[in-house]
């Protein structure tokens, strides 16, 4: 525990942590000493002065951002001297700052109008004409500069050179003529711009997007998930008049830290397009025309019945996206095993699933425990682009924690130029690379001794990887992986970051970092693996049994889960493996589907398009459910609308396996009150299943029955910042008491190591 150290502040006595910064421990009485330039996750630089305090036997005024507590210290922050500084400071602040407010849009949540209405005086000496700035400076297609307004709390520069670590933004000129402005020969093109926005704590900086649309106290603020990756960002859908109008952050310092990239900021003007389908369509000689709900889904079970009566129930496939709720991805699959006796469901165009050695597909880790990793593997990872605020974790991590990045990848990544070793392999050897690593590493005693009687069948599975065979593969020479080998053999907190398998990603990548886990101790309660998902719930979708072979809660087609969902549903499903998505595909072009159901993706719409179109064209029943008439819908026999992230009702669960909840925003819809959830379960029961749900509620709460790793949760206890389901046998807490690492749970499995790789 922290040395502690008493300090008392206008009377308040409180014990803090040594090294805590004077507003900071008011703050723990309740005190709020006002700030400008401070950010608790920022360095403090006091430039503002705004925050200054009287320190008992100092003579000056001490600014409270910069000034560490000490033992006995006595502070106070509301005499008559402390008042009238920040008067001062206030009025100089104003002198040349525009009384814009009924136009500016930081009106109604501006820290300078609070506080000049709080601290400020009633008038003003100064009478001369304020300074005048063209306006406004576009720093990029996104962010406004009112320059007038600037009152240079840095916060903005700092952000872009601490956190984001891209030095995009900084101070022009000197003296009276200093300006926020771009670095020569750039641009504001940081994918995590939007910050700045927020951080400004007056209306310097503004939004092209939201500039002028409405007053922070017109906006209703509906508390939401991200939906544009698996990092699950909490967010405000702000609405006006039944329009998404903005998007902010909602602090959850367990996954977003408070931030958010550009991407799931600004990403919204397709839940306000016009262009979106309006109600349910039904082909009719050979056109889509207009229908009610009621005939619509008619139509749906009536096709999926005579599909399964004619050919058979392994004619019927499901294919729906990992962008939807859990509750959709349940219901999804249980209409297709328990109503359709289908196990033709996947959430994508993928190749056959393979589980990875644990049985149980997710990590072991959690999001913030990264910044406490000694060594981050990124093996074959982009986090920028995929998993954008994740991105800024490991900057932490890297920047103020102290971790040594190691990278594993072809492409030069954003995080290339942090790490402390960059293996840069050729294309697709990455897995190789890992193995060579591993290699090397089972030359130290600890590691086989830690490994125990995993040693030999990994030490077997990893044989061939010589250095000089990686150098023949890879490209990468022995020094490197040597360096990498000793790193890791001394590192106490190891984590392992890879892609979740997908078309394209390196082969063989997720049993060689599974296994380097193994070697590391990672998942014995310290550091952790992490697979990392693209899609907003692509660990839901795994989660809820969204695959041809698994059950809900990674279970396999074994008697035991069939027989548990027989106890859940009343009906139990097939035992054969169903087709993955590329081989419905497959299965469509050779005649043998004759009915699809599609959700939330395109298929027809991807590179293979044409192809595609052409094997969908030979479904003989096709529904297709979306917000737009995507290529895929212009083929259908039966066109559902579908809704967007704002306007769900339900849960995510993220790649920590945090189970988070969304809330419907206020958004006008025009096709009708009818959800994705509800329609299945108006299939479902055109179908004679009886499906009772009254709310989703009662699904989720049904899922914490079927899906054994979500028991104990409930849907109304879940709570702002969600919940984590438990890693089945892996302990969440801190290292037992004695300092041994706990048990493995991770039993490794005979790879074949690939006859192409040459020994020595």
């Amino acid at each position: 525990m922290a040395d502690l150290v008493k300090v008392t502040i206008d009377g308040h006595e409180a014990l803090v942590p040594k090294g805590t910064l004077v507003v900071e421990a008011a703050r723990q009485v309740g005190i709020e000493i006002p700030v400008f330039c401070y950010h608790e996750k920022m360095h403090p630089v006091g430039a503002c002065r705004m925050c200054l305090v009287e320190i008992e036997k100092n003579p000056k005024l001490q600014a409270a951002c910069t000034t560490p507590v000490a033992d006995g210290m006595v502070v106070r922050t509301d005499t008559p001297t402390v008042l009238k500084a920040r008067r001062g400071v206030v009025e100089f602040l104003l002198i040349n700052h525009p009384l814009d407010c009924p136009v500016c849009d930081k009106g109604g949540e501006c820290q300078l109008q609070d506080t000049a209405f709080e601290h400020g005086g009633d008038k003003s000496r100064f009478i001369e004409e304020k300074r005048h700035f063209t306006k406004p400076i576009r720093l990029s297609p996104l962010i406004l500069l009112d320059r007038e307004r600037c009152i240079m709390c840095s916060r903005c520069v700092r952000f872009q050179r601490e956190i984001a670590c891209d030095e995009a933004l900084t101070f022009l000129n000197r003296g009276a003529q200093s300006m926020v402005g771009v670095l020569p020969g750039r641009s504001f093109d940081s994918p995590f711009s939007g910050n700045t926005i927020e951080l400004c704590p007056v209306g310097a900086l503004t939004s092209t997007k939201f500039r002028f649309r409405a007053r922070s106290w017109e906006t209703r603020k509906t508390p939401s998930i991200c939906s544009l990756c698996s990092v699950g960002c909490n967010i405000k859908v702000e609405t006006r008049n039944g329009k998404v109008v903005r998007i902010t952050s909602r602090e959850n310092p367990e996954v977003d830290d408070g931030w958010l990239c550009d991407r799931g900021r600004f990403t919204y003007d397709f839940v306000n397009d016009p262009a979106r389908l309006a109600g349910p369509m039904v082909r009719r000689n050979g056109d889509l025309v207009p229908v009610g709900w009621d005939e619509a889904l008619d139509v749906v079970a009536r096709g999926l019945k005579l599909a399964a009566s004619a050919a058979g129930s392994d004619a019927l496939g499901g294919l729906i996206s990992p962008r939807s709720t859990n509750e959709e991805l349940y219901l999804f699959q249980k209409l297709f095993r328990a109503v359709l006796q289908s196990n033709n469901v996947d959430h994508g165009p993928h190749e056959d699933y393979s589980p990875p050695e644990a049985g149980v597909d997710a990590s072991t880790g959690t999001i913030a425990a990264l910044e406490s990793a000694q060594v981050i593997v990124l093996a074959g990872v982009d986090p920028l682009a995929r998993q954008p605020v994740l991105d800024l974790r490991l900057k932490k991590a890297a920047t103020k924690k102290g971790a040594t990045l190691v990278s594993v990848s072809s492409r030069a990544t954003d995080l290339a130029k942090l790490t402390g070793s960059w293996l840069r392999p050729r294309e697709g050897t990455e897995a190789a690379v890992v193995s060579g690593v591993l290699r090397l590493l089972l030359e130290d005693e600890m590691v086989r001794h830690r490994l125990g009687t995993r040693y030999e069948s990994i030490a077997r599975a990893v044989a061939q990887y010589t250095p000089r065979a990686v150098q023949e593969m890879a490209g990468v020479n022995e020094d490197a992986l040597r360096g990498v080998a000793g790193l890791l053999a001394r590192a106490a907190n190891v984590a392992i970051l890879f892609p979740r398998p997908m078309p394209g990603d390196p082969v063989g990548l997720q049993e060689a970092c599974g296994r380097l886990a193994m070697a590391t101790g990672s998942l014995a309660g310290s550091g952790g693996l992490y697979p990392l998902g693209t899609e907003s719930n692509s660990q839901g979708a795994i989660d809820m049994g969204v695959l041809p072979n698994l059950l809900p809660g990674h279970r396999p087609l074994g008697d035991e889960g069939l027989d548990h969902l027989r106890e859940v549903w009343g009906v139990r499903p097939p035992k054969e493996p169903g087709l993955s998505g590329l081989r419905m595909a497959d299965a469509a072009a050779a005649g043998r589907l004759k009915a699809l159901y599609v959700l939330g993706l395109d298929p027809a719409g991807g590179e293979a398009g044409s192809a595609v179109k052409e094997a969908l064209s030979r479904v003989e029943f096709l529904v297709v459910q979306d917000l737009f008439l995507t290529e895929t819908a212009k083929l259908a026999h039966v066109v559902l609308p579908a809704t967007s992230f704002a306007e769900k009702e339900g849960t995510f669960t993220n790649l920590e396996r945090r189970v988070q909840r969304l809330g419907p925003a206020p958004v006008t819809r025009v096709q009708g009150p009818i959800s994705e959830w509800q329609g299945m379960v108006e299939i479902a029961n055109a179908l004679g299943a009886g499906w009772s749900y009254g709310r989703v509620g009662d699904v989720f709460d049904e899922i914490s029955m079927a899906v054994p790793i979500y028991r104990g949760l409930r849907y109304d206890e879940l709570g702002p910042q969600g919940r984590r389901w438990r890693y089945p046998g892996l302990e969440e807490a801190a290292p037992s008491h004695n300092g041994h690492a706990r048990k493995l749970w991770y039993q490794p499995r005979r790879i074949d190591v690939p006859s192409s790789v040459a020994g020595e």
